[in-house]
């Protein structure tokens, strides 16, 4: 057959052999592709594979060893090895990367997938950056592997020690710091390409699919910080202690009895960084410092002496002083400013004043957050108790334990503590101990849930974070909140905050609903009329006195003008009603026979207050007559302020009504920023009604602790309320 066709071939005229020829390639020109694109996939394969293959060899140098001991990751012998297989996968990517760039069969491919094509392309630029990064900061931590190695093993082997030795020294963290510098170009463009990468259309497998989402969403953040610049940098050295030591004081808010902040914070601990290096985290009860249990029924003396005296002769400090009700003031009663900066540096001052700890900034937060941390964590266990706590059984644990009289005695048993108001708070110690411990070591696909939770915690007040710096300080503003009371100048306001100092655990019994009406004149003067309605319906254990005595304060714009009130206790005028064994007359189930305190039934509890707060002066078990509020000297600068006591026994509801005039803010419009307080959660209705606008504005909905910009908005002669 091949003898007959070349004979053929050679009858042929020159003409006829080059169409023959051209026919040929014409018939066979697929297949030579299709065999082309076999052999350059083995060909970008074989590169993929010898550069995880690098990459994995890589691992290997750096793994095994004592947890906790980083001093392997500068040993020289093993930094030197890892230079050699960054080299080389850095090579291969490189390699990969200039295929995927310029083959032009793959530009064909390209027209037909683009997602699949051009996702490859950014994966193989981005891992070319990653291995020029390793290829940078390996020299530079050999460099400092001589004086690190010794250092970071010291560090290790006191890891659990409340003084811990630095990890990192000044000079390392300044070589670092010129080297992210150099770096940045290549974070940028690793930023710029992971912003588009389709993961879900690429033939990837599992695990691949899960590191790669993992790490791909925490290159634009941390491109972002990083960009802030050597000052930013040089402000989280500070943060981490490269200079000298610092201390944050931690502490987790009961929201079961509210404070300004969100809540009584009854424990804490100091978070201590040292050159990178933290301290173990020991959570501690306040109450076995600052109080004197010795007349409980095997109540027990304050730790430490000294210290109880200094709070004993403590007294709140100015202007809170002026309705402070207890006779002594310590770091568990510091929360009494709204504007966290201003409590924390209240907290900082008294702190250092009792424990003799200069703090560099304060972090609180509520259950809430503890919730949020557990979505992301899982379920943490606590050995000693046997229990497995997650974010539906959180709350439920932690009353029973706190709350219930059996919870306290377990934990007087496997605590062996005899005093039960110490004993009680010991197993939340060990769920924020275990939390922190397991939010310090999570794997690296759980930090961007947890920072996204954080950012959001922050702006629901649900995280508190001060710091004595600065730049780190304009940072939280900026990424999420400092939880700073607005005194702008330019815009209506409202914040209401609530204080229960009852001594008691009512708060988690007690909701809020405010209703709002903002009448705006033809000068854009804005007259409010609010109505707060306080609902105490006791469903269990208050741990403390029934009556719920709630020192609430109204901010508003300063130069406003209070109208009417009513609603507050007016103190030494005397008594409307109360228990007819003591001498008053009994109270009927509408208290002020005019809608204000009305209960269930006319069987009315009602506790004197005395022994807990001498500051309401010589009182009995009976109720004040109300009134508008008696303190209208604000205690925050640069805003006017209406508060009192609202008192309110269980099973009642107490409605609070106050009308002032804020004067215009603004003759392009008016807005209102209304800040909820944390842990509160109200209801709000609010109603703006304008001579511009044909119909009123309304908005109604529960506030979660995010402050909110209410706008009002004209489409001709109609009017909406905005929100952000």
């Amino acid at each position: 057959m091949i003898h007959r066709v070349r004979s053929r071939y050679q009858r042929l005229s020159m003409p006829g052999k080059v169409i023959s020829i051209v026919l040929v390639i014409a018939i066979l020109l697929p297949s030579f592709f299709g065999l082309f694109e076999v052999v350059n996939g083995i060909i970008l394969y074989n590169q993929v594979r010898s550069g995880l293959n690098h990459i994995q060899a890589l691992q290997t140098i750096f793994s095994g060893g004592p947890s906790g001991d980083y001093s392997k990751y500068f040993d020289a012998a093993k930094l030197q090895r890892a230079q050699i297989e960054i080299n080389g996968a850095h090579n291969d990517f490189t390699t990969l990367s200039d295929e995927l760039d310029h083959d032009g069969s793959l530009g064909l491919v390209g027209s037909l997938l683009p997602n699949q094509i051009n996702s490859a392309r950014a994966l193989g630029h981005i891992a070319v950056d990653a291995t020029l990064i390793g290829q940078k900061l390996i020299p530079t931590a050999l460099k400092l592997s001589p004086s690190l190695v010794p250092t970071l093993r010291a560090a290790s082997a006191d890891k659990d020690t409340a003084h811990p030795k630095p990890y990192l020294t000044q000079a390392a963290f300044t070589a670092l710091n010129q080297d992210l510098n150099d770096l940045m170009p290549v974070f940028q463009d690793m930023s710029n390409r992971s912003q588009g990468v389709s993961i879900d259309s690429l033939p990837l497998s599992a695990s691949q699919h899960k590191m790669i989402t993992s790490i791909l969403p925490l290159l634009p953040t941390v491109y972002t910080l990083l960009a802030q610049g050597p000052g930013v940098r040089d402000a989280f050295g500070w943060l981490l202690g490269v200079d000298q030591q610092r201390t944050f004081l931690l502490e987790p808010m009961d929201s079961a009895e509210l404070r300004s902040t969100g809540g009584f914070t009854g424990q804490f601990g100091e978070l201590t960084f040292n050159g990178g290096h933290m301290a173990k985290l020991q959570m501690k009860n306040i109450g076995a410092y600052e109080e004197d249990h010795t007349w409980l029924p095997g109540g027990s003396g304050p730790i430490d002496p000294i210290l109880y005296q200094k709070v004993t002769q403590q007294s709140a400090p100015s202007p809170y002083n002026a309705w402070w009700p207890v006779a002594n003031f310590g770091v568990r009663d510091a929360t009494v400013s709204a504007d966290f900066p201003t409590t924390a540096k209240i907290i900082m001052q008294y702190y250092n004043g009792e424990f003799g700890t200069p703090l560099s900034g304060v972090i609180l937060f509520t259950p809430t957050l503890i919730k949020q941390i557990l979505h992301v964590t899982g379920p943490i266990t606590i050995p000693v108790y046997n229990e497995t706590i997650t974010e539906q059984n959180l709350e439920a644990k932690l009353h029973y334990y706190q709350l219930d009289n059996n919870g306290i005695y377990r934990e007087q048993t496997i605590e062996h503590i005899k005093d039960a108001e110490l004993a009680r708070k010991a197993f939340t110690q060990h769920v924020t101990q275990t939390l922190m411990s397991t939010a310090m070591h999570l794997p690296l696909a759980q930090l961007a849930p947890m920072g996204a939770q954080m950012l959001q915690a922050m702006k629901t007040k649900d995280l508190q974070v001060y710091v004595a710096n600065q730049q780190l300080e304009d940072l939280i503003a900026k990424y999420g909140s400092t939880a700073s009371m607005d005194t702008s100048t330019t815009h209506d306001g409202l914040y209401v905050v609530q204080e229960n100092l009852s001594a008691s655990k009512a708060s988690q019994y007690v909701t809020t609903s405010i209703k709002d009406t903002v009448t705006l004149d033809q000068q854009n003067n804005a007259t409010h009329s609010l109505t707060m309605v306080l609902d105490y319906q006791k469903k269990g254990d208050v741990y403390g006195i029934k009556t719920y005595h709630d020192y609430v304060r109204i901010y508003v714009p300063q130069n406003s003008t209070l109208a009417t009130g009513n609603g507050f206790s007016l103190l030494g005028q005397g008594a409307v009603c109360g228990l007819p064994t003591e001498g008053y007359p009994a109270c009927q189930q509408d208290v002020y026979n005019n809608g204000s305190l009305v209960c269930n039934s006319s069987n009315i509890t009602i506790d004197d207050p005395t022994g807990y707060l001498s500051g309401l002066g010589d009182r009995g078990a009976h109720l004040d007559p109300i009134g508008p509020p008696p303190n209208q000297n604000s205690d925050e600068l640069n805003r006017a302020m209406y508060g009192g006591w609202v008192t309110i026994p269980p099973d009642c509801k107490m409605t609070v009504t106050l009308s002032w005039t804020v004067p215009a803010m603004s003759q392009n419009g008016y807005s209102l920023m209304f800040q909820p307080q944390a842990s509160v959660n109200p209801q709000v209705d609010l109603t703006v009604k304008s001579p511009t606008c044909s119909s009123d504005a309304h908005y109604t909905g529960t506030m979660n602790g995010q402050d909110t910009m209410f706008n009002l908005k004209h489409q001709g002669t109609s009017c909406s309320l905005q929100h952000h």
